[in-house]
């Protein structure tokens, strides 16, 4: 089963395995993505907005609350694709 990642500001379907995480999906399909702790889950850089959300993690609710970011957001290298997304940020 492969689900689809779907990013509009490209017009950009990726499909995936499940449980790849986003941050690696976008880098290898060369899809910017900003980031100063090489997918650590602590600079916040990574964030987007992403629906269905899928639930966060403690870590990353922590970072985001820390780097004042808005809580719907979603850190992209803490992300395992686990059903069909819709991904956008203000960087593309």
């Amino acid at each position: 089963m492969m689900f689809k990642v779907f990013i509009p500001q490209k017009n950009l379907t990726l499909f995936v395995e499940p449980n790849a995480n986003l941050m690696d999906l976008l880098i290898e399909n060369q899809i910017p993505v900003a980031s100063s702790c090489l997918g650590e889950g602590v600079c916040s850089k990574c964030a987007v907005d992403m629906t269905p959300r899928l639930n966060p993690s403690e870590l990353e609710v922590k970072t985001l609350t820390r780097n004042k970011r808005p809580e719907d957001q979603r850190l992209c290298c803490q992300v395992f694709i686990t059903e069909d997304i819709e991904v956008k940020t203000g960087y593309w």
